[in-house]
């Protein structure tokens, strides 16, 4: 017995020392191989993740402003009086004033004209008659017009009829500020920052409804840019458009995928 054990432990102690010498010994293992490097390397990091995580897919579903044109207007084919509607979502801030402004578009979508009452004497008063003013006068004026006795006190909507100056409606230029009223829309954005107006008829040529709607666009983007140059440079996340919809009266609303921006779902 004593013998079999001394082979044993030598035939093994030979073994052990063979492979040292053969080289077949594990190495040391090296600091980038640890438990630690190695989840880092195959995990992806948090801004990965994030940039995965937004990646959509574009809506199929979306249109150019000519072919959801003709589409809404095989759905109102009994109402041709009816209004495309233009929906627009903005970026929007909490403490930002709602977007407004006033356009003049290339085709006038409303149906009736608008009212256009001056105050004004003399040589502003002929004026005034020849650009196509419905009424001009001074205070006698007042009486005719049940709105215009609780005008100084005003809100809301009928607020919009107190002339001023930076609107444009207290001017010695009678005649083009005339003029102007009688075209100029104003529009105006909601706290969520969606801007909503009505861009066309459906019996409107879809060219002249393209041109409305592309010319309104513009005229949001204007007025989003920051007028102060050095606070548009420091702003980190500039407001944009980020969806919108033409819609009409009793149709559905199609976003639309030639304005500018990539229409996702």
């Amino acid at each position: 017995m004593a013998g079999v054990m001394q082979r044993s432990i030598a035939s093994g102690s030979s073994l052990s020392m063979g492979l040292c010498r053969t080289g077949l010994a594990q190495p040391a293992r090296l600091f980038s191989s640890t438990p630690t490097v190695l989840a880092k390397i195959s995990s992806p990091g948090k801004k990965k993740r994030r940039k995965n995580a937004r990646v959509r897919e574009i809506n199929p579903e979306a249109m150019p402003i000519t072919e959801a044109a003709a589409y809404l207007r095989a759905v109102e084919v009994d109402s041709p009086i009816s209004a495309y509607e233009l929906h627009i979502k903005t970026q929007f801030t909490r403490g930002q004033a709602p977007l407004r402004g006033r356009i003049a578009l290339p085709r006038d979508p409303r149906t009736r004209a608008e009212t256009v009452l001056v105050f004004a004497d003399g040589k502003a008063a002929q004026d005034a008659r020849a650009a196509g003013a419905a009424h001009v006068g001074g205070e006698e004026l007042v009486p005719a017009d049940p709105l215009l006795r609780s005008l100084r006190d005003s809100s809301g909507q009928k607020a919009c009829l107190m002339p001023a100056a930076k609107r444009g409606t207290v001017t010695e230029e009678v005649i083009g500020a005339v003029r102007e009223a009688k075209g100029m829309l104003d529009w105006k954005g909601d706290k969520l920052g969606y801007v909503r107006a009505a861009v066309g008829r459906i019996h409107f040529p879809i060219e002249d409804v393209e041109k409305n709607i592309r010319t309104f666009l513009q005229a949001v983007r204007d007025t989003m840019k920051p007028e102060d140059e050095v606070f548009a440079a420091r702003q980190k996340t500039a407001s944009s458009v980020l969806q919108v919809y033409l819609s009409s009266t009793q149709g559905p609303g199609i976003e639309l995928s030639d304005v500018g921006y990539t229409p996702y779902k």
